[in-house]
């Protein structure tokens, strides 16, 4: 497994989420994305995951990575939002022992 970057997602003393960002790029990454979120479904809608998922982009960019690779279920309508609001491009949708995935890349 890659080395990660994990962050919770808090407002106030309420945890609402969590974060990671999976550094490198190999078979894992490849698999699973460099970057995977989580919001407690009270606490969905209020754009925590967008601002978030920007939160985890800058610390890609300090640790010098170009693109990222993010995934999420094709029925997830909340995060195709919130991953094309960072700038996320559609590579295509794949196939995978959970299903199928979105797959999109954001060049940072």
């Amino acid at each position: 497994m890659p080395r990660e970057d994990q962050g919770w997602i808090v407002e106030g003393d309420r945890v609402h989420g969590g974060i990671a960002l999976r550094h490198g790029l190999n078979d894992y990454v490849l698999q699973f994305g460099h970057i995977g979120y989580r919001i407690r479904p009270s606490a969905r809608r209020r754009g925590l995951a967008t601002w978030a998922l920007g939160r985890i982009l800058d610390v890609a960019r300090t640790l010098g990575l170009d693109q990222v690779l993010i995934i999420c279920e094709v029925d997830n309508p909340a995060s195709v939002r919130t991953i094309e609001h960072q700038g996320g491009v559609l590579e295509g949708i794949r196939d995978t022992e959970h299903g199928p995935v979105r797959r999109y890349w954001i060049n940072i």
